[in-house]
Protein backbone atom coordinates (compact mmCIF):
# COMPACT_ATOMS: atom_id res chain seq x y z
CA UNK A 1 0.00 0.00 0.00
CA UNK A 2 1.38 3.36 -0.97
CA UNK A 3 1.09 6.46 1.21
CA UNK A 4 0.31 9.78 -0.64
CA UNK A 5 2.17 12.87 0.42
CA UNK A 6 -0.24 15.79 1.22
CA UNK A 7 -0.07 19.02 -0.77
CA UNK A 8 1.09 22.26 0.70
CA UNK A 9 -2.28 24.06 0.46
CA UNK A 10 -3.93 21.22 2.34
CA UNK A 11 -1.34 21.46 5.12
CA UNK A 12 -1.80 25.27 5.48
CA UNK A 13 -5.60 24.96 5.47
CA UNK A 14 -5.55 22.36 8.20
CA UNK A 15 -3.30 24.47 10.40
CA UNK A 16 -5.09 27.83 9.75
CA UNK A 17 -2.23 29.26 7.81
CA UNK A 18 -4.23 29.61 4.62
CA UNK A 19 -3.17 32.85 2.94
CA UNK A 20 -6.08 35.03 1.75
CA UNK A 21 -5.90 36.67 -1.60
CA UNK A 22 -4.15 40.06 -1.73
CA UNK A 23 -7.23 41.95 -2.97
CA UNK A 24 -9.33 40.71 -0.07
CA UNK A 25 -6.76 41.79 2.50
CA UNK A 26 -6.57 45.27 0.98
CA UNK A 27 -10.35 45.74 1.15
CA UNK A 28 -10.45 44.70 4.79
CA UNK A 29 -7.65 47.04 5.75
CA UNK A 30 -9.20 49.95 3.89
CA UNK A 31 -12.58 49.31 5.51
CA UNK A 32 -11.06 49.27 8.99
CA UNK A 33 -9.07 52.42 8.28
CA UNK A 34 -12.24 54.14 7.08
CA UNK A 35 -14.04 53.07 10.24
CA UNK A 36 -11.26 54.52 12.39
CA UNK A 37 -11.29 57.81 10.46
CA UNK A 38 -15.07 58.05 10.78
CA UNK A 39 -14.94 57.46 14.50
CA UNK A 40 -12.25 60.11 14.91
CA UNK A 41 -14.16 62.61 12.77
CA UNK A 42 -17.35 62.04 14.77
CA UNK A 43 -15.46 62.66 17.99
CA UNK A 44 -13.99 65.90 16.65
CA UNK A 45 -17.42 67.16 15.56
CA UNK A 46 -18.89 66.44 18.99
CA UNK A 47 -16.01 68.20 20.70
CA UNK A 48 -16.39 71.20 18.41
CA UNK A 49 -20.12 71.38 19.09
CA UNK A 50 -19.50 71.29 22.84
CA UNK A 51 -16.95 74.10 22.70
CA UNK A 52 -19.20 76.22 20.52
CA UNK A 53 -22.16 75.77 22.86
CA UNK A 54 -19.97 76.72 25.82
CA UNK A 55 -18.69 79.80 24.06
CA UNK A 56 -22.20 80.83 23.03
CA UNK A 57 -23.59 80.49 26.55
CA UNK A 58 -20.63 82.44 28.00
CA UNK A 59 -21.17 85.21 25.44
CA UNK A 60 -24.87 85.37 26.28
CA UNK A 61 -24.13 85.59 29.99
CA UNK A 62 -21.50 88.31 29.40
CA UNK A 63 -23.94 90.37 27.30
CA UNK A 64 -26.62 90.00 29.95
CA UNK A 65 -24.15 91.15 32.63
CA UNK A 66 -23.22 94.18 30.48
CA UNK A 67 -26.87 95.17 30.13
CA UNK A 68 -27.42 94.71 33.85
CA UNK A 69 -24.35 96.79 34.78
CA UNK A 70 -25.27 99.66 32.43
CA UNK A 71 -28.84 99.85 33.72
CA UNK A 72 -27.91 99.44 37.39
CA UNK A 73 -30.03 96.27 37.76
CA UNK A 74 -27.37 93.56 37.68
CA UNK A 75 -28.32 90.30 39.39
CA UNK A 76 -26.16 87.61 40.89
CA UNK A 77 -26.56 85.27 37.92
CA UNK A 78 -25.50 88.02 35.52
CA UNK A 79 -22.57 88.85 37.74
CA UNK A 80 -21.11 85.43 37.02
CA UNK A 81 -21.02 86.32 33.34
CA UNK A 82 -19.48 89.73 34.12
CA UNK A 83 -16.45 87.98 35.58
CA UNK A 84 -15.53 86.74 32.10
CA UNK A 85 -15.10 90.36 30.88
CA UNK A 86 -11.76 92.16 31.05
CA UNK A 87 -10.92 93.97 34.28
CA UNK A 88 -11.05 97.42 32.71
CA UNK A 89 -14.44 96.74 31.16
CA UNK A 90 -15.88 95.50 34.46
CA UNK A 91 -14.58 98.55 36.30
CA UNK A 92 -16.03 100.96 33.78
CA UNK A 93 -19.36 99.15 34.00
CA UNK A 94 -19.29 99.40 37.77
CA UNK A 95 -18.55 103.12 37.54
CA UNK A 96 -21.49 103.60 35.23
CA UNK A 97 -23.77 101.59 37.45
CA UNK A 98 -22.82 103.39 40.70
CA UNK A 99 -25.28 106.24 41.40
CA UNK A 100 -23.82 109.70 41.90
CA UNK A 101 -24.21 110.85 45.46
CA UNK A 102 -24.30 114.60 45.67
CA UNK A 103 -23.59 116.27 48.98
CA UNK A 104 -25.24 119.47 50.15
CA UNK A 105 -24.68 122.50 47.97
CA UNK A 106 -21.95 124.89 49.14
CA UNK A 107 -23.32 127.43 51.58
CA UNK A 108 -26.67 125.68 52.05
CA UNK A 109 -25.99 125.02 55.74
CA UNK A 110 -25.05 128.65 56.43
CA UNK A 111 -28.05 129.84 54.46
CA UNK A 112 -30.43 127.70 56.52
CA UNK A 113 -28.90 128.93 59.77
CA UNK A 114 -29.06 132.53 58.56
CA UNK A 115 -32.71 132.41 57.53
CA UNK A 116 -33.81 130.41 60.58
CA UNK A 117 -32.07 132.74 63.02
CA UNK A 118 -33.51 135.79 61.28
CA UNK A 119 -37.07 134.46 61.40
CA UNK A 120 -36.71 133.50 65.07
CA UNK A 121 -35.39 136.98 65.90
CA UNK A 122 -38.21 138.56 63.92
CA UNK A 123 -40.89 136.57 65.77
CA UNK A 124 -39.11 137.25 69.07
CA UNK A 125 -39.17 140.95 68.24
CA UNK A 126 -42.84 141.02 67.24
CA UNK A 127 -43.87 139.36 70.50
CA UNK A 128 -41.76 141.70 72.62
CA UNK A 129 -42.74 144.75 70.58
CA UNK A 130 -46.41 144.00 71.20
CA UNK A 131 -45.81 143.45 74.91
CA UNK A 132 -43.82 146.68 75.24
CA UNK A 133 -46.27 148.80 73.23
CA UNK A 134 -49.65 147.78 74.62
CA UNK A 135 -49.80 150.53 77.26
CA UNK A 136 -48.49 153.26 74.97
CA UNK A 137 -50.77 152.22 72.09
CA UNK A 138 -53.85 152.03 74.30
CA UNK A 139 -53.40 155.40 76.00
CA UNK A 140 -52.22 157.23 72.85
CA UNK A 141 -54.33 155.62 70.10
CA UNK A 142 -57.16 153.86 71.94
CA UNK A 143 -56.12 150.34 70.87
CA UNK A 144 -53.35 148.16 72.22
CA UNK A 145 -52.97 146.62 68.74
CA UNK A 146 -52.36 149.88 66.87
CA UNK A 147 -48.56 149.93 66.94
CA UNK A 148 -48.01 146.20 66.50
CA UNK A 149 -50.25 146.16 63.43
CA UNK A 150 -48.02 148.73 61.76
CA UNK A 151 -44.91 146.82 62.77
CA UNK A 152 -46.38 143.58 61.42
CA UNK A 153 -47.12 145.34 58.13
CA UNK A 154 -43.45 146.34 57.76
CA UNK A 155 -42.40 142.84 58.83
CA UNK A 156 -44.38 141.35 55.94
CA UNK A 157 -42.81 143.80 53.50
CA UNK A 158 -39.37 143.00 54.89
CA UNK A 159 -39.87 139.24 54.59
CA UNK A 160 -41.02 139.65 50.99
CA UNK A 161 -37.93 141.77 50.27
CA UNK A 162 -35.72 139.13 51.90
CA UNK A 163 -37.24 136.33 49.80
CA UNK A 164 -36.96 138.30 46.57
CA UNK A 165 -33.39 139.50 47.15
CA UNK A 166 -32.30 136.01 48.18
CA UNK A 167 -33.13 134.95 44.60
CA UNK A 168 -31.51 137.95 42.88
CA UNK A 169 -27.84 137.68 41.96
CA UNK A 170 -26.01 139.92 44.41
CA UNK A 171 -23.74 141.24 41.65
CA UNK A 172 -26.55 143.56 40.55
CA UNK A 173 -25.84 145.63 43.66
CA UNK A 174 -22.45 146.41 42.22
CA UNK A 175 -24.09 148.01 39.20
CA UNK A 176 -26.81 149.77 41.18
CA UNK A 177 -24.62 150.84 44.10
CA UNK A 178 -24.09 154.38 42.80
CA UNK A 179 -27.79 155.06 42.00
CA UNK A 180 -28.76 153.67 45.42
CA UNK A 181 -26.13 155.82 47.10
CA UNK A 182 -27.26 158.96 45.26
CA UNK A 183 -30.88 158.25 46.19
CA UNK A 184 -29.90 157.85 49.85
CA UNK A 185 -27.97 161.14 49.77
CA UNK A 186 -30.93 162.88 48.15
CA UNK A 187 -33.22 161.52 50.87
CA UNK A 188 -30.81 162.76 53.54
CA UNK A 189 -30.92 166.23 52.00
CA UNK A 190 -34.72 166.24 51.67
CA UNK A 191 -35.26 165.19 55.29
CA UNK A 192 -33.49 168.35 56.42
CA UNK A 193 -35.91 170.59 54.51
CA UNK A 194 -38.47 172.15 56.88
CA UNK A 195 -41.99 171.06 56.04
CA UNK A 196 -40.81 167.77 54.52
CA UNK A 197 -38.72 166.23 57.26
CA UNK A 198 -40.52 165.57 60.55
CA UNK A 199 -38.82 166.77 63.72
CA UNK A 200 -39.18 164.60 66.84
CA UNK A 201 -37.51 165.73 70.08
CA UNK A 202 -35.30 168.15 68.18
CA UNK A 203 -34.11 165.61 65.58
CA UNK A 204 -35.25 165.74 61.96
CA UNK A 205 -34.80 162.12 60.86
CA UNK A 206 -38.07 161.00 59.25
CA UNK A 207 -40.13 161.69 56.16
CA UNK A 208 -43.85 160.96 56.56
CA UNK A 209 -45.38 159.38 53.44
CA UNK A 210 -49.05 158.27 53.48
CA UNK A 211 -49.03 157.98 57.24
CA UNK A 212 -45.83 155.89 57.33
CA UNK A 213 -42.40 157.21 58.33
CA UNK A 214 -39.27 156.70 56.25
CA UNK A 215 -35.80 157.10 57.80
CA UNK A 216 -33.18 157.83 55.09
CA UNK A 217 -30.27 157.18 57.43
CA UNK A 218 -31.16 153.46 57.63
CA UNK A 219 -30.98 153.13 53.85
CA UNK A 220 -27.76 155.15 53.76
CA UNK A 221 -25.91 152.48 55.77
CA UNK A 222 -26.66 149.76 53.23
CA UNK A 223 -25.99 152.10 50.28
CA UNK A 224 -22.55 153.11 51.62
CA UNK A 225 -21.56 149.48 52.15
CA UNK A 226 -22.55 148.58 48.57
CA UNK A 227 -20.74 151.59 47.12
CA UNK A 228 -17.46 151.16 49.01
CA UNK A 229 -17.37 147.41 48.24
CA UNK A 230 -17.82 148.21 44.54
CA UNK A 231 -15.10 150.88 44.59
CA UNK A 232 -12.65 148.50 46.24
CA UNK A 233 -13.33 145.81 43.64
CA UNK A 234 -12.96 148.28 40.79
CA UNK A 235 -9.53 149.45 41.98
CA UNK A 236 -8.20 146.95 44.55
CA UNK A 237 -4.76 148.55 44.88
CA UNK A 238 -6.20 151.86 46.12
CA UNK A 239 -7.02 150.42 49.53
CA UNK A 240 -3.29 149.85 50.16
CA UNK A 241 -2.17 153.40 49.44
CA UNK A 242 -2.74 156.48 51.55
CA UNK A 243 -4.29 158.43 48.68
CA UNK A 244 -6.61 155.61 47.63
CA UNK A 245 -7.66 154.95 51.22
CA UNK A 246 -8.44 158.64 51.72
CA UNK A 247 -10.54 158.73 48.55
CA UNK A 248 -12.52 155.69 49.67
CA UNK A 249 -13.26 157.28 53.04
CA UNK A 250 -14.07 160.66 51.53
CA UNK A 251 -16.48 159.25 48.96
CA UNK A 252 -18.00 156.37 50.89
CA UNK A 253 -18.32 157.95 54.33
CA UNK A 254 -17.93 161.72 54.14
CA UNK A 255 -21.15 162.98 52.48
CA UNK A 256 -23.51 160.55 54.23
CA UNK A 257 -21.87 161.07 57.63
CA UNK A 258 -22.08 164.86 57.36
CA UNK A 259 -25.77 164.79 56.39
CA UNK A 260 -26.69 162.32 59.15
CA UNK A 261 -24.86 164.42 61.73
CA UNK A 262 -26.91 167.40 60.56
CA UNK A 263 -30.17 165.67 61.58
CA UNK A 264 -28.54 165.16 64.23
CA UNK A 265 -27.90 161.43 64.77
CA UNK A 266 -24.51 160.56 66.22
CA UNK A 267 -25.38 156.89 66.89
CA UNK A 268 -26.30 156.11 63.28
CA UNK A 269 -23.20 157.95 62.07
CA UNK A 270 -20.96 155.79 64.24
CA UNK A 271 -22.64 152.61 62.98
CA UNK A 272 -22.27 153.74 59.34
CA UNK A 273 -18.56 154.51 59.79
CA UNK A 274 -17.84 151.19 61.51
CA UNK A 275 -19.76 149.23 58.84
CA UNK A 276 -17.78 150.84 56.03
CA UNK A 277 -14.56 150.30 57.96
CA UNK A 278 -15.39 146.60 58.17
CA UNK A 279 -15.53 146.53 54.37
CA UNK A 280 -12.15 148.26 54.12
CA UNK A 281 -10.60 145.95 56.71
CA UNK A 282 -11.90 142.89 54.82
CA UNK A 283 -10.31 144.35 51.66
CA UNK A 284 -6.89 144.35 53.35
CA UNK A 285 -6.36 147.98 54.39
CA UNK A 286 -3.12 148.78 56.16
CA UNK A 287 -3.13 149.04 59.94
CA UNK A 288 -1.52 152.49 60.01
CA UNK A 289 -4.24 153.90 57.79
CA UNK A 290 -6.91 152.43 60.07
CA UNK A 291 -5.18 153.84 63.15
CA UNK A 292 -5.08 157.31 61.63
CA UNK A 293 -8.74 157.12 60.63
CA UNK A 294 -9.72 155.80 64.06
CA UNK A 295 -7.89 158.66 65.76
CA UNK A 296 -9.59 161.22 63.57
CA UNK A 297 -12.94 159.56 64.23
CA UNK A 298 -12.49 159.68 68.00
CA UNK A 299 -11.51 163.33 67.79
CA UNK A 300 -14.57 164.10 65.64
CA UNK A 301 -16.89 162.34 68.11
CA UNK A 302 -15.34 164.26 71.00
CA UNK A 303 -15.94 167.54 69.22
CA UNK A 304 -19.53 166.55 68.40
CA UNK A 305 -20.18 165.75 72.08
CA UNK A 306 -18.67 168.98 73.32
CA UNK A 307 -20.58 171.26 70.95
CA UNK A 308 -24.00 169.79 71.82
CA UNK A 309 -25.12 170.17 75.47
CA UNK A 310 -27.51 167.18 75.37
CA UNK A 311 -24.70 164.88 74.20
CA UNK A 312 -22.49 166.10 77.02
CA UNK A 313 -25.34 165.43 79.45
CA UNK A 314 -25.68 161.88 78.09
CA UNK A 315 -21.97 161.32 78.53
CA UNK A 316 -21.96 162.52 82.13
CA UNK A 317 -25.08 160.49 82.90
CA UNK A 318 -23.35 157.43 81.48
CA UNK A 319 -20.46 157.95 83.90
CA UNK A 320 -22.81 158.41 86.88
CA UNK A 321 -26.51 157.95 85.96
CA UNK A 322 -27.64 158.12 89.59
CA UNK A 323 -26.40 161.68 89.87
CA UNK A 324 -29.48 162.90 87.97
CA UNK A 325 -31.99 160.00 88.04
CA UNK A 326 -34.93 162.21 87.03
CA UNK A 327 -33.12 164.17 84.34
CA UNK A 328 -30.29 163.16 82.01
CA UNK A 329 -29.77 159.82 83.73
CA UNK A 330 -33.45 158.82 83.85
CA UNK A 331 -33.44 156.49 80.85
CA UNK A 332 -30.33 154.63 81.96
CA UNK A 333 -31.56 154.34 85.56
CA UNK A 334 -35.02 153.08 84.58
CA UNK A 335 -33.52 150.60 82.13
CA UNK A 336 -31.30 149.18 84.86
CA UNK A 337 -34.28 149.00 87.23
CA UNK A 338 -36.27 147.09 84.60
CA UNK A 339 -33.51 144.54 84.04
CA UNK A 340 -32.90 144.13 87.77
CA UNK A 341 -36.63 143.56 88.39
CA UNK A 342 -36.63 140.59 86.04
CA UNK A 343 -34.13 138.53 88.06
CA UNK A 344 -33.46 135.16 86.41
CA UNK A 345 -36.72 134.28 84.62
CA UNK A 346 -38.55 137.64 84.60
CA UNK A 347 -41.94 138.75 85.86
CA UNK A 348 -43.72 137.09 82.94
CA UNK A 349 -44.60 138.05 79.40
CA UNK A 350 -46.87 141.12 79.39
CA UNK A 351 -46.48 141.78 83.12
CA UNK A 352 -44.01 144.66 82.89
CA UNK A 353 -44.63 147.68 85.11
CA UNK A 354 -41.94 149.89 83.61
CA UNK A 355 -43.80 150.16 80.29
CA UNK A 356 -46.55 152.21 81.96
CA UNK A 357 -44.69 155.49 81.50
CA UNK A 358 -41.68 154.80 83.73
CA UNK A 359 -39.14 153.73 81.09
CA UNK A 360 -38.65 156.27 78.24
CA UNK A 361 -38.60 154.95 74.66
CA UNK A 362 -39.65 151.47 75.76
CA UNK A 363 -40.59 150.45 72.20
CA UNK A 364 -37.39 151.56 70.46
CA UNK A 365 -34.16 152.49 72.24
CA UNK A 366 -35.00 150.83 75.59
CA UNK A 367 -36.90 147.73 74.50
CA UNK A 368 -34.03 145.66 75.90
CA UNK A 369 -35.04 146.83 79.38
CA UNK A 370 -38.60 145.50 78.87
CA UNK A 371 -37.18 142.18 77.65
CA UNK A 372 -35.01 141.92 80.75
CA UNK A 373 -37.94 142.73 83.02
CA UNK A 374 -40.45 140.29 81.50
CA UNK A 375 -38.13 137.45 80.49
CA UNK A 376 -35.29 137.96 82.94
CA UNK A 377 -31.65 137.13 82.47
CA UNK A 378 -32.58 133.99 80.51
CA UNK A 379 -34.50 136.06 77.95
CA UNK A 380 -31.60 138.47 77.54
CA UNK A 381 -29.13 135.62 77.08
CA UNK A 382 -31.37 134.07 74.43
CA UNK A 383 -31.55 137.44 72.65
CA UNK A 384 -27.77 137.93 72.74
CA UNK A 385 -27.19 134.33 71.58
CA UNK A 386 -29.46 134.84 68.57
CA UNK A 387 -27.52 137.94 67.55
CA UNK A 388 -24.19 136.17 68.00
CA UNK A 389 -25.35 133.27 65.82
CA UNK A 390 -26.73 135.64 63.18
CA UNK A 391 -23.59 137.78 62.92
CA UNK A 392 -21.28 134.74 63.15
CA UNK A 393 -23.14 133.09 60.26
CA UNK A 394 -22.88 136.22 58.11
CA UNK A 395 -19.15 136.48 58.78
CA UNK A 396 -18.72 132.79 57.99
CA UNK A 397 -20.48 133.35 54.66
CA UNK A 398 -18.11 136.25 54.00
CA UNK A 399 -15.08 134.10 54.80
CA UNK A 400 -16.28 131.22 52.61
CA UNK A 401 -17.05 133.43 49.62
CA UNK A 402 -14.27 133.40 47.03
CA UNK A 403 -15.77 136.22 45.01
CA UNK A 404 -14.39 139.53 46.34
CA UNK A 405 -17.52 141.65 46.05
CA UNK A 406 -19.69 139.11 47.85
CA UNK A 407 -17.09 138.80 50.61
CA UNK A 408 -16.94 142.56 51.19
CA UNK A 409 -20.71 143.02 50.96
CA UNK A 410 -21.41 140.30 53.53
CA UNK A 411 -18.75 141.69 55.87
CA UNK A 412 -20.31 145.16 55.76
CA UNK A 413 -23.88 143.97 56.30
CA UNK A 414 -22.89 141.68 59.16
CA UNK A 415 -20.94 144.47 60.84
CA UNK A 416 -23.86 146.88 60.56
CA UNK A 417 -26.23 144.43 62.26
CA UNK A 418 -23.74 143.38 64.92
CA UNK A 419 -22.58 146.87 65.83
CA UNK A 420 -26.12 148.24 66.03
CA UNK A 421 -27.27 145.38 68.28
CA UNK A 422 -24.21 145.77 70.52
CA UNK A 423 -24.71 149.54 70.85
CA UNK A 424 -28.40 149.20 71.76
CA UNK A 425 -27.95 146.37 74.27
CA UNK A 426 -24.86 148.03 75.75
CA UNK A 427 -26.71 151.29 76.30
CA UNK A 428 -29.60 149.49 78.03
CA UNK A 429 -27.16 147.65 80.30
CA UNK A 430 -25.32 150.87 81.13
CA UNK A 431 -21.99 149.84 79.59
CA UNK A 432 -22.27 152.29 76.65
CA UNK A 433 -23.68 155.83 76.39
CA UNK A 434 -27.20 156.27 75.02
CA UNK A 435 -27.20 156.86 71.28
CA UNK A 436 -30.82 156.37 70.24
CA UNK A 437 -30.37 153.52 67.75
CA UNK A 438 -33.05 150.78 67.49
CA UNK A 439 -32.46 147.10 68.16
CA UNK A 440 -32.34 145.29 64.77
CA UNK A 441 -35.37 143.08 64.03
CA UNK A 442 -36.81 143.75 67.50
CA UNK A 443 -37.42 147.46 68.08
CA UNK A 444 -40.18 149.45 66.42
CA UNK A 445 -39.11 151.11 63.19
CA UNK A 446 -40.38 150.15 59.77
CA UNK A 447 -37.44 151.39 57.70
CA UNK A 448 -34.87 149.72 59.93
CA UNK A 449 -36.79 146.43 59.84
CA UNK A 450 -37.17 146.38 56.06
CA UNK A 451 -33.53 147.37 55.42
CA UNK A 452 -32.15 144.73 57.81
CA UNK A 453 -34.31 141.99 56.26
CA UNK A 454 -33.27 143.12 52.78
CA UNK A 455 -29.63 142.91 53.84
CA UNK A 456 -30.18 139.38 55.16
CA UNK A 457 -31.70 138.45 51.78
CA UNK A 458 -28.59 139.73 49.98
CA UNK A 459 -26.34 137.70 52.27
CA UNK A 460 -28.53 134.62 51.72
CA UNK A 461 -27.93 134.95 47.99
CA UNK A 462 -24.19 135.30 48.57
CA UNK A 463 -24.26 132.10 50.63
CA UNK A 464 -25.85 129.97 47.90
CA UNK A 465 -24.64 131.72 44.75
CA UNK A 466 -22.32 129.49 42.74
CA UNK A 467 -20.04 132.39 41.82
CA UNK A 468 -19.11 132.62 45.51
CA UNK A 469 -17.36 129.23 45.23
CA UNK A 470 -15.64 129.56 41.84
CA UNK A 471 -12.08 130.80 41.58
CA UNK A 472 -10.99 132.24 38.26
CA UNK A 473 -7.65 131.16 36.84
CA UNK A 474 -4.71 133.59 37.07
CA UNK A 475 -4.89 134.10 33.30
CA UNK A 476 -8.54 135.20 33.48
CA UNK A 477 -7.88 137.36 36.53
CA UNK A 478 -5.04 139.21 34.76
CA UNK A 479 -6.90 139.52 31.45
CA UNK A 480 -8.21 143.10 30.98
CA UNK A 481 -11.86 143.54 30.17
CA UNK A 482 -13.09 146.35 27.98
CA UNK A 483 -16.50 147.69 28.83
CA UNK A 484 -19.17 145.34 30.04
CA UNK A 485 -21.71 145.54 32.75
CA UNK A 486 -19.06 145.70 35.46
CA UNK A 487 -17.57 148.93 34.18
CA UNK A 488 -14.39 147.40 32.79
CA UNK A 489 -13.36 145.77 36.05
CA UNK A 490 -10.45 143.34 35.95
CA UNK A 491 -12.35 140.78 38.05
CA UNK A 492 -13.86 138.32 35.54
CA UNK A 493 -17.22 136.72 35.67
CA UNK A 494 -16.92 133.03 36.55
CA UNK A 495 -17.58 130.55 33.81
CA UNK A 496 -20.77 128.55 34.03
CA UNK A 497 -20.44 124.93 34.80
Amino acid sequence: MTVRKPRADEVFQATGWVEEPVAERRRVSERRAAERRGAAAAGDVAADRGDASKRSSAAKRGAAADRGASSGRATSSRGAGAESRPVEQRRSGERRAAPRRRGPAPGSRERRILVTTTIVLLLYGLVMAYSASTAKAFFSYGSSWYLIERQAFFAVIGVIAMIVLARVDYVVWRRFALPLYLFALLSLVVVLVPGIGTAVQGARRWIIVAGFSYSPSELAKLACVCLVAGLVIKRPADVLTAGGFTRLVAVGIGPAAVLIMAEPDLGTTIILVLSVMAVVVAAGARVRHLVVLGSLGVAAVAVAIVVEPYRMARLTSFVDPWKDPRGAGMQTVQSLISIASGHLFGVGLGNSIQKFGFLPEQTTDSITGIIGEELGLVGLLVLITLYVVLVWTIFRIALNSREPYGKLLAAGIGSAIGVQAAVNIGASLGVLPLTGVPLPLVSFGGTSLVVVLAGVGIVANIASNRRSYIVASPERQSRPRSGGRNGGAHHPRPRSR
